[in-house]
């Protein structure tokens, strides 16, 4: 055979190879285990299980018929998506705009776009994946990027940072609901069932609806997120069309690790919902949107852990909400290490979410406490700080502290451990049943400084402690841990470092702590 005849089907060879290159190449999940982070007495959130991914294994978008210049892609990029085997691979997006979703190219009936088990779907640097606009993609709660048969794992969504974009084009679809116009859409990322999903290292944008959910009443559990950028408009924005109901991540499942994430939203930055568990959150900026927040929907909730975060210009901070008929037993619920600019409502708790006008508490009526009352206890906020939180009259927003429990039920154990936080009224609670200020809390009225307790303050059981700054020494610590000179302990008197060092103390996150049988607060 000839040279030039070899050097040709060489050529043709390599050109009907699937493209993969180095900036395709799947970065494997060492990173995440190095970054479980489990809190002490939970069980490790559980990661993909996926095979070694290779030329092989690696499947092109536009080997499959996807161009920038469709005016829809989503047969392709299904088609690409199908491709992947039984024991797994991965699909890739190339960078460009590939726009997906319209309702007659949808090839199931519950997704745009359906990602099997043991699938990784990348977005090159570059890339974005754009749905189609309003009116030709599906608008009722179809899922656009979901699990095939809505029951799939070991599933990857990512990016290769903030130039992997999924734009949900959502300006038009947010004009619908203000018109009064056909408004129901799916959540633009969902797993409903299975296990072991991650998604990271990408921006998702503009959604119509929620922007990533976590299960559906249970059924999916055990996801990592981290290094995702969620941005919608706020829902009162001024500058922009307002999103609506564009809940940043969702969750319903347990087991969740969510961590530097930047999130700006028109609804909840991050909520937990029915039967979330075992979920925790940290190191993550909350821009607009309604902050970490808890329900309405509060069925078989415990154990959620929300630190390390910072809250800007967003409408609350610490939110936990539901009402009769949605809720349940609620508790071991932790918020710490935060702080807070310009938020609205710092800390929040209701019982009332469905009444758009509560009534005055001396006026509130009790109801008869059934399976779905709203159960709340145990609630930890500690080493939080909060400012300029702006002044509006409203009797059910913008103060320092709102705990307004029902009359059958009133919220139980609330633990504020220097807590520094300030607004333009005084504090509103009304049917709480312990409530503990420790560590130096401080609530500050910059309007009246006298006035730090509203006058609507109604049925208020042991409270105890000083919230005007006043500090406490270490005697009232409950531990029965014996406390050593030279070693760092938490409040708790757990040990953090034996024999610590100045370099040990300089380095500590910022809380209070016990050192040499003092107390010691890193800043």
């Amino acid at each position: 055979m000839k040279k030039s005849i070899i050097k040709t089907v060489v050529l043709a060879a390599l050109m009907a190879l699937p493209m993969f290159t180095k900036a395709q190449t799947f970065a494997g999940i060492t990173a995440e285990q190095n970054a479980q982070n489990t809190p002490e007495g939970w069980t490790a959130v559980e990661l993909p299980q996926l095979p070694a991914i290779t030329s092989v294994n690696t499947f092109n978008i536009k080997d499959y018929g996807a161009s920038t210049s469709a005016a829809d892609n989503t047969k392709a990029i299904q088609k690409a998506l199908d491709a992947v085997p039984s024991t797994g691979g991965m699909v890739v997006i190339p960078a460009g705009t590939w726009m997906f979703g319209s309702a007659d190219q949808m090839t199931s009936k519950t997704e745009v776009l359906s990602i099997k088990s043991k699938t990784v779907l990348h977005l090159c640097a570059g890339a974005t994946l754009k749905l189609v606009e309003y009116g030709k993609a599906p608008n009722n709660k179809t899922l656009f990027i979901g699990c095939k048969n809505r029951k799939q794992s070991d599933i990857i969504i990512e990016g290769e940072g903030e130039t992997s974009i999924i734009d949900g084009q959502g300006t038009r679809w947010w004009k619908a609901r203000d018109n009064k116009e056909t408004f129901d859409p799916g959540a633009m990322i969902r797993f409903e069932q299975g296990s072991r999903f991650m998604v990271r290292n990408i921006k998702i944008q503009n959604t119509p609806g929620v922007n990533l959910t976590i299960s559906n009443s249970g059924k999916a559990s055990h996801a990592t997120i981290h290094d995702v950028t969620i941005y919608n408009p706020a829902s009162d924005t001024k500058t922009e069309q307002p999103s609506h109901n564009t809940d940043g991540i969702s969750i319903w499942g347990h087991h969740v690790n969510i961590y530097d994430c930047n999130i700006s939203t028109g609804d909840d930055n991050v909520v937990c919902d029915d039967n979330a568990q075992y979920v925790h959150v940290w190191n993550c900026k909350m821009g607009t949107g309604h902050g970490a927040s808890f329900g309405s929907f509060t069925n078989n909730m415990h154990d959620i852990i929300y630190e390390d975060l910072t809250f800007k210009n967003t409408d609350s901070g610490f939110r936990l909400k539901s009402q009769r008929d949605r809720s349940g037993d609620v508790y071991n619920l932790i918020f710490r290490n935060c702080t807070m600019t310009g938020v609205r409502n710092p800390i929040y708790i209701e019982t009332w979410y469905n009444l758009s006008t509560k009534p005055k508490p001396s006026e509130a009526k009790a109801a008869e406490v059934t399976a779905k009352t709203p159960a709340f206890r145990d609630i930890l906020i500690q080493n939080v700080k909060s400012t300029g939180t702006p002044y509006n009259k409203s009797a059910k927003a913008y103060f320092p502290i709102y705990i307004y429990g029902l009359p059958e039920s009133p919220v139980k154990n609330v633990t504020l451990d220097n807590v520094q936080v300030e607004a333009q009224k005084g504090m509103f609670l009304a049917y709480v049943d312990g409530l503990t200020f420790k560590n130096g809390c401080k609530v500050t009225n910059t309007k009246d400084k006298n006035k730090l307790l509203e006058s609507t303050n109604y049925e208020v059981n042991n409270l105890t402690g000083d919230y005007t700054g006043a500090t406490s020494g270490i005697a009232n610590i409950n531990t029965n841990k014996q406390i050593l000179q030279n070693n760092i302990y938490d409040l708790a008197g757990n040990l953090i470092k034996e024999k610590a060092s100045s370099e040990d103390l300089n380095s500590l996150k910022k809380g209070i702590y016990i050192y040499n049988n003092k107390k010691y607060v890193a800043k």
